[in-house]
């Protein structure tokens, strides 16, 4: 699959304002469960301490690594770059390899930005990112509400750092089948999130060097199409 189609599936197919920046690796004392309490928590449970990390999040920043992979031919494109994201609805997919290209919502259109082809598209998707697995890292889904929530246990994740949770959406016509979450087990961040379509491919996002409530600035958010560049404007958005 091509990048635009992997993005299009996480979209169609994540408020304490000046709170201190929180970095993965070293997550603050109120998001870390005390001893031996993690390992006793169900997946109903974990979720939920998921869905209140997010929604205490003015905003979110990190680096992403993306493996798409068609399911008929096998192959997978892989791609990397920072992420950004801010609450509400608001997101920056900066790609640097294997080519520079932007993805950006500013709360209601999606730009897909090539600078190698001079073109930006837009599409509406105002009103869409809560039934997304991309609304999943604003806190706009509801988990329990919008899922069905099983935990994923087997020899190797017995001793993993992640709990492991299957999602299955109980809405219809939607472009995504399922989502697999890879989530800390002290920080409740999602670490791992992969996404299937409704024809068995998937793409998955790994997350590093997380950084939360950072104040990020609104202008990031911003889209103005450079000159010279086609700007594209479907008759209806691909996202369902």
């Amino acid at each position: 699959m091509r990048i635009r189609n992997s993005i299009l599936i996480m979209v169609g197919a994540v408020v304490l304002s000046g709170s201190p920046v929180v970095a993965l690796g070293a997550p603050p004392s109120t998001l870390r469960p005390p001893p031996g309490a993690v390992s006793a928590l169900t997946a109903d449970e974990v979720a939920d301490k998921v869905q209140a990390t997010y929604q205490g999040f003015s905003d979110l920043q990190g680096v992403f690594l993306q493996r798409a992979t068609n399911k008929l031919s096998g192959m997978t494109q892989e791609a990397s770059g920072r992420l950004f994201l801010k609450w509400p609805g608001r997101m920056r997919w900066e790609y640097e390899k294997p080519e520079s290209r932007l993805f950006l919502i500013d709360g209601k259109t999606l730009w897909s930005y090539s600078p190698s082809e001079r073109q930006a598209m837009a599409q509406d998707v105002s009103g869409v990112l809560t039934t997304t697995p991309i609304g999943i890292l604003f806190g706009m889904s509801s988990l329990r509400r919008d899922f069905q929530v099983r935990p994923v246990v087997h020899a190797g994740t017995r001793d993993s750092p992640e709990s492991i949770l299957e999602l299955t959406p109980k809405g219809k016509d939607l472009a995504f089948k399922r989502v697999i979450l890879g989530v800390d087990r002290e920080s409740f961040l999602i670490r791992r999130l992969t996404v299937f379509d409704l024809y068995g491919n998937t793409t998955t996002v790994e997350l590093s060097k997380q950084t939360v409530n950072s104040d990020l600035k609104d202008e990031l958010f911003r889209f103005s199409p450079p000159p010279g560049t086609e700007v594209v404007r479907p008759l209806k958005p691909t996202v369902p």
